[in-house]
C-alpha cells in the first residue's frame, strides 16, 4: 500500500515551516557569538565555554523530549502538527529572551547562561515535531527525497537570507526590534506549516514503546550511532563556519557589507546541491553520495586558508562551492533519517519519528555548540581583540576559524559515515516488506 503523493501547497507550507525554524538557529549560530563579544562585552573564551557546555547539557534532554513527543496524545491534526504549533510559540518567546536578557541584566554572563539553557529546551518543542514530519508525510522514496531536499534548501536558503540582512537590520533597528521581528516571522511560518501539511503514515500498531524498547532499538543500533556521530561533526562544521564568517569579513577582509553578499552568493549553489545530490543517490546510493558531498564541502572551505584578503571574490567562490556540497549533505541527512525510521520499524515494530528527530536535535545542538566553542577558543588563543584592529596572530586565527576548522570537521563527518552499515539492497528490502505489512494490515482491518 502506498500513501497519497504530497501536493505543491503542502510542499510550500513544509518549506515555510523549515524557514521558520532555521531563522532562529541561524541568528544564534551566526551572530550570538559576535553579539555577546562586541555588543555585550563578554570574553570570547567565556562565550565559547557557554556554547560548549550548555549545548551538550541541553542536548541530553533531547531523547527525553523525543520520547515525550512520540507518546503525546494524537489530536485531529495528527501526531506532530499540534505540538509544532505550540512549540513555535514557546520557542519564539525564549529566542527573544536569549538576546534581551544579557543586555538588560546587571550580570550578563549569568543571564545568558540561564537564557541559553531555557532556549534549548524550548526549541525542542518545535524542532522535534517538525523533524518528525518527513517519515510521517510519505512512504514513497521520491516524495521523501523531494521533502528532504525542500527541508535542506529551506534551511540553507533561509539561513543565507537571514545572514545577509541580519547585521544591517540590527544596526538600523537595534537588536531588540530585530530579534522580535525574527520571532514574529518564525511563528507565522510555523503556523502555516502546522495548518497545511498532512500526516499520512500511521504506526501499524497502536502499542507505544517503552524506555527499555528505546534503548534496545537505538542504543545498540550501529546505523543510528554512526548517523549521530556524522551529524555532530557536520553541524559542528556548519556552526564553526557560521560563527567565523562575521569575523572573517569584518576583520580579515575589512568589509562588513560582504557578509550579506557572501550569504546570498550561497543561495543558488545550495539549491543546486539539494537537487543534484539526491539525483546522484539514485545511481550511487545514499552512502557514497553523502560521503562525496561531505568531502566536497571540506575541500572547498579549506581553500580559504590560502586566499589573501584582497582575493575575497575567490573566497566567495569557495563559499559557493561549500554551499553546493553542504546542500547535498544536509539533504542526505534527512533522507537517511527517514530510511532509519523504516529500518527500526521493520526490525522492532515501532514507529520512532520523535525519538529519531530528538537524536538529530541532540546531534545538531552538540555539534553547533562544539563548532561555535572551537571558534571562540581559536579566536581567544590567537589574540582576537573585540572591536579593535587585529594583530597578525588574531587575523591568522580568524582565517583558521573560517577554513581549516570547519573543513576538518566536515572531513571527520565523512570518515564517520563511511561506517554506515545499511546497504542499498537492505534498504530496498525494508521498504518492500513494510509496504506488504501495511497492505496486509489494511486488508485485515476491512
Amino acid at each position: 500500500m502506498t500513501t497519497a503523493r504530497v501536493g505543491l501547497v503542502e510542499k510550500a507550507s513544509f518549506f515555510a515551516g523549515n524557514v521558520g525554524n532555521i531563522v532562529f538557529s541561524t541568528t544564534i549560530n551566526a551572530f550570538l557569538l559576535i553579539y555577546l563579544t562586541d555588543e555585550i562585552g563578554l570574553a570570547a573564551a567565556a562565550v565559547g565555554t557557554l556554547f560548549l557546555v550548555a549545548r551538550i547539557v541541553d542536548g541530553v534532554s533531547d531523547p527525553v523530549m523525543g520520547y515525550v513527543v512520540d507518546h503525546l496524545p494524537v489530536t485531529r491534526w495528527g501526531r506532530f502538527r499540534t505540538y509544532l504549533l505550540v512549540g513555535g510559540g514557546i520557542g519564539a518567546v525564549s529566542f527573544v529572551a536569549l538576546f534581551l536578557a544579557p543586555a538588560w541584566s546587571p550580570a550578563p554572563l549569568a543571564a545568558v547562561w540561564i537564557a541559553y539553557l531555557l532556549w534549548g529546551c524550548a526549541f525542542d518543542l518545535m524542532d522535534i515535531p517538525l523533524n518528525s514530519l518527513i517519515p510521517a508525510m510519505a512512504t514513497d522514496p521520491a516524495d521523501r527525497r523531494q521533502l528532504s531536499g525542500i527541508k535542506a534548501f529551506a534551511y540553507l536558503f533561509g539561513g543565507a537570507v537571514l545572514t545577509a540582512v541580519a547585521l544591517p537590520l540590527a544596526d538600523r533597528l537595534g537588536w531588540p526590534a530585530f530579534v522580535i521581528g525574527v520571532a514574529a516571522v518564525s511563528l507565522l511560518f510555523t503556523a502555516l506549516a502546522a495548518a497545511k501539511v498532512r500526516e499520512r503514515v500511521t504506526p501499524m500498531s497502536e502499542e507505544r514503546y517503552g524506555w527499555r524498547d528505546l534503548a534496545r532499538m537505538l542504543g545498540a543500533n550501529r546505523a543510528v550511532l554512526v548517523l549521530l556521530g556524522t551529524v555532530v561533526a557536520l553541524t559542528a562544521a556548519g556552526g564553526a563556519r557560521s560563527a567565523g564568517m562575521a569575523y572573517y569579513f569584518t576583520y580579515f577582509v575589512g568589509d562588513r557589507s560582504l557578509i550579506g553578499v557572501a550569504a546570498l552568493a550561497t543561495v543558488l549553489p545550495t539549491a543546486l546541491g539539494t537537487v543534484v545530490f539526491p539525483w546522484l543517490a539514485r545511481f550511487f546510493g545514499y552512502k557514497a553520495t553523502f560521503i562525496g558531498a561531505l568531502v566536497l564541502e571540506a575541500a572547498a572551505i579549506g581553500t580559504i586558508l590560502v586566499i589573501p584578503a584582497t582575493g575575497w571574490p575567490m573566497a566567495l567562490a569557495a563559499l559557493g562551492l561549500t554551499a553546493f556540497g553542504g546542500g547535498g549533505a544536509l539533504t542526505m541527512i534527512y533522507v537517511v533519517v527517514a530510511e532509519l525510521v523504516d529500518y527500526v520499524e521493520w526490525r522492532h515494530g515501532y514507529r520512532v519519528e520523535g525519538a529519531m528527530a530528538s537524536l538529530g536535535s541532540f546531534a545538531a545542538k552538540a555539534g553547533g555548540g562544539i563548532g561555535a566553542a572551537l571558534t571562540g577558543y581559536t579566536l581567544a588563543l590567537t589574540g582576537y581583540l573585540a572591536g579593535r584592529e587585529q594583530t597578525a596572530g588574531g587575523l591568522h586565527g580568524i582565517v583558521l576559524a573560517q577554513s581549516l576548522l570547519p573543513g576538518g570537521l566536515a572531513l571527520l563527518a565523512a570518515l564517520v559515515f563511511a561506517l554506515y552499515p545499511i546497504s542499498r539492497r537492505l534498504a530496498t528490502q525494508v521498504a518492500g516488506e513494510l509496504a506488504l505489512r501495511r497492505e496486509s494490515g489494511a486488508l485485515s482491518a476491512r
